[in-house]
């Protein structure tokens, strides 16, 4: 075997070998043998490596066998530390999370201003991970790397976002500029796709090998994981559930076409929606500033019963349905997982999404073997998924 294929072979194998200890918590050196083929003495001698690099640790003996007690392995929470950022509307938020992704640190800037070029996001995300090191005195040489999470088209591979809707930027360097920045490695993706790696390693879809995210924000995001691995398409801009047409003659949406799914259910579309309400009078309350009026403002008016409104959401529902039929059909998933800021709205949404789900489904097609999860959501949660873009980088070359 020539030296790079046995450097590969062994890279690999650690790989392997990390990543079991991970998805078992807690497993002996016996039992990582077996799992991974691989003989007790190459076991041995690849994990005297991971303990030495203070990546894994000893805890507490297993039941025995009949012979001395088994050491069990596990990792080693704070045997690396990474950043998670993320970048919405109104903020950027940046956490510090350890080798299980347990936020250790965070950090929220406010975006105040209705537009920002790549090179003011880019000064403004290093300005929040010096603070978020400086408050928390986390060292730069602690930190193995930088995730970050777009709400928009990214290509992964080339760090390049092709596509933001909240600025309208187009094919942006971002992670070159960023990594100039701060000197650290850094890892670009959409949003939707940390989520679904996040779900995958920490969350509901762990175990899972076929399972959909859909995010609901302010448009409509998802996040694909076919037999174990993470869909990014030729481009990297696969999976943008949002952007599927519904009817070429319906609302415009924010990419240019009309019709989208998120132009009718995503928070956006909805809020759109409302202020023409609140410009009718429909409303609870006199609207002061119809403009200003937020997602938290619809959310507000949605607990007063307001008959208008809940035939919006209803309508959103109904799209939102259609639309994940379409995604059951396609992907045969084993789960689906639909989360972010739009669960908020529960059943005035989610009535006529599983309504018209029920309608469409045809048994044929696996619709009977697939769970539905509605997740809550908070911000912080998104940037922590973006650190554990970096996490996967590790496990997958733990050197």
């Amino acid at each position: 075997m020539s030296t790079p294929l046995r450097s590969f072979q062994r890279a690999y194998n650690r790989a392997n070998i990390l990543n079991r200890i991970r998805t078992e918590d807690l497993v002996s050196r016996v039992d990582l043998a077996k799992m991974t083929g691989l003989s007790q003495a190459s076991v041995t001698g690849m994990t005297a490596e991971l303990l030495k690099e203070g990546l894994i640790i000893e805890k507490k003996t297993g039941p025995s066998e009949g012979g001395r007690k088994p050491v069990l392995l596990s990792i080693k929470p704070d045997g690396v530390h990474v950043i998670g950022v993320n970048i919405s509307i109104g903020q950027i938020r940046v956490v510090i999370i350890n080798f299980l992704a347990e936020v250790k640190a965070s950090y929220t800037y406010i975006l105040s201003k209705p537009f920002y070029t790549p090179e003011q996001i880019v000064r403004r995300i290093a300005q929040s991970i010096q603070a978020c090191m400086w408050d928390s005195s986390f060292s730069k040489d602690q930190i193995s790397g930088v995730g970050v999470g777009i709400p928009g088209l990214v290509d992964y591979e080339s760090g390049t976002i092709r596509f933001l809707p909240n600025y309208d930027w187009e094919d942006v360097k971002f992670r070159d500029m960023l990594q100039e920045q701060i000197n650290h490695p850094v890892f670009v993706d959409n949003s939707s796709n940390n989520l679904a790696i996040a779900e995958y390693w920490w969350g509901n879809g762990k175990g899972v090998d076929d399972f959909l995210v859909v995010t609901l924000e302010n448009g409509v995001g998802a996040g694909s994981v076919v037999n174990g691995q993470l869909v990014r398409g030729h481009l990297g801009v696969a999976s943008e559930f949002g952007h599927m047409c519904v009817d070429p003659k319906g609302p415009l949406c924010r990419c240019g076409r009309r019709g989208c799914v998120e132009a009718y259910s995503g928070n956006n579309a909805i809020i759109r929606d409302a202020k023409e309400l609140a410009r009718q009078g429909k409303w609870s309350t006199e609207v002061a500033d119809v403009n200003a009026l937020d997602f938290r403002g619809v959310l507000k008016e949605l607990a007063t019963g307001n008959e208008d409104l809940l035939k919006i959401y209803e309508s959103a529902g109904q799209v939102l349905g259609v639309g994940v039929s379409n995604l059951i059909t396609l992907f045969n998933p084993q789960l689906v997982i639909i989360t972010g800021k739009g669960v908020l709205a529960g059943d005035a949404i989610f009535d006529s999404m599983f309504k018209s789900i029920e309608e469409l489904k045809s048994e044929k097609f696996g619709y009977n073997s697939t769970d539905i999860i509605l997740q809550t959501w908070t911000d912080g949660d998104w940037a922590k998924e973006s650190g554990t873009l970096v996490l996967q980088e590790i496990y997958k070359s733990p050197v």
